[in-house]
């Protein structure tokens, strides 16, 4: 069996602040997100501490898992590990040389 064929058309990036995300939870706008037709999610949190991400990462992954929507985690492999979530994002700029 090869890998799966990611649909990367309808790409959303979480945003935990309040200046976006207001008094809405964020679970409940990705699974309106999943709905509404969005192919990957990746969560972006880079404030909260480890027990926050993972208990949040755990419930997207849920929400995604059962839309089969692919989850990756921004930046912390350690998170991604503990949920099974499908990948994680590492950009240009987080890793040393």
């Amino acid at each position: 069996m090869g890998k799966p064929v990611v649909d990367y058309s309808l790409y959303l990036v979480t945003d935990s602040t309040p200046a976006i995300l207001g008094n809405r939870d964020l679970v409940s706008v990705v699974e309106a997100a999943v709905q509404g037709g969005v192919t990957v999610v990746q969560y972006r949190d880079k404030t909260s501490d480890t027990r926050v991400l993972v208990d949040t990462a755990r419930a997207l992954h849920a929400i995604t898992s059962r839309h089969g929507v692919p989850l990756l985690i921004n930046d912390r492999v350690d998170v991604a590990l503990a949920v099974g979530c499908e990948g994680v994002h590492i950009g240009q700029d987080d890793m040393g040389t």
